[in-house]
């Protein structure tokens, strides 16, 4: 079908519709299909209308539909799921949506702040008194996980103290709303204690980044911790957008988006964009959606929560936007 700025006015209001958040205007929408040539335009609405947006409403929707699951495996390792008063709740890094994530988690389902915890507490707390958390539940909250990487090589390869603080936990909890299959298949190699075969391929996915001074470290770090002991609670298993197992997407569609994203320099991909992914949250996107898509949902490098404020959430911004693209 040719491009035609009649029926593209039509996907683009439908689009909106869905999309119904002030952070994603109209006209950022249109600035977006812009960038690209007529004839690339309906592709172009191809790939947008694959995306999955959670919005503010869907992710408190989510957010509470990840509770109950959670509850449900809590509950069946005998923790206690009324009052959580054996229960720690935490996210990896400060100043990531990590924070937005916990800010809803706590506030969607009516959890005190007492039970949400940084981990520089918790490497206080475990060192002090380390007996007391054997019998414990750390949860770990997160929008996404892609291939798991931060998790396992910038959070704990890269600690002691963090491989310490997970290891005092009876069980530890990694619950996100979307992870990556290639996230679950990592997570696997772990458990089965192939650490070597992920270190390789931590560095095959990045071949720019010499992990030859790191790979000693992170052989010991990542040895050290039970992985046996860590579970994944999720809602969804995401799929790459060009993936078999994508049902979203008929065999002409996904042969038109290969060529359009490789005509639009994906193959230059950063980060994990080669991951395909297509859900993104109205914080933020991932790494592994598409960077074509980038400039329109915005890359949120940096988050802080400030619970004064009405919403709860103040962001800062950095390196893609659409209003600074080209």
């Amino acid at each position: 079908m040719k491009y035609s700025e009649g029926s593209a006015d039509e996907t683009l209001r439908r689009i909106f519709e869905r999309f119904n958040e002030p952070v994603i205007p109209m006209e950022s929408i249109r600035k977006w299909l812009d960038l690209f040539e007529v004839e690339d335009r309906d592709t172009a609405l191809l790939l947008l209308n694959n995306i999955e947006y959670h919005s503010q409403p869907r992710i408190r929707r989510e957010t509470r539909m990840l509770h109950q699951k959670l509850s449900g495996r809590l509950a069946e390792n005998h923790f206690d799921v009324k009052t959580f008063h054996d229960v720690d709740f935490s996210r990896e890094f400060t100043c990531k949506s990590g924070d937005v994530v916990s800010y809803i988690y706590r506030k969607s389902n009516l959890i005190p702040s007492i039970d949400f915890k940084t981990f520089d507490l918790l490497i206080k707390q475990t060192s002090n008194d380390p007996e007391w958390f054997r019998n414990r539940a750390l949860v770990i909250l997160d929008d996404y996980i892609g291939t798991g990487s931060q998790f396992i090589f910038q959070f704990i390869g890269l600690s002691d103290e963090d491989v310490r603080v997970v290891n005092s936990y009876a069980r530890t909890y990694l619950a996100c709303y979307v992870i990556h299959e290639k996230a679950l298949q990592n997570f696997h190699l772990l458990a089965d204690g192939k650490i070597d075969e992920i270190i390789r391929i931590e560095e095959e996915q990045f071949p720019y980044d010499d992990l030859s001074k790191e790979r000693d470290y992170f052989r010991r770090t990542l040895t050290s911790l039970d992985w046996k002991k860590i579970e994944l609670v999720y809602l969804e298993e995401e799929k790459p957008l060009l993936s078999p197992d994508n049902k979203t997407l008929g065999s002409e569609e996904k042969t038109r988006l290969d060529n359009f994203l490789k005509r639009h320099g994906h193959e230059g991909y950063s980060g994990t964009s080669y991951l395909l992914g297509h859900h993104t949250f109205f914080f933020g996107a991932p790494n592994s959606l598409p960077e074509i898509l980038w400039p329109l949902f915005k890359r949120v490098e940096d988050l802080s929560i400030y619970p004064e404020r009405p919403d709860g959430i103040e962001e800062v911004i950095t390196g893609y936007d659409i209003d600074g693209a080209n």
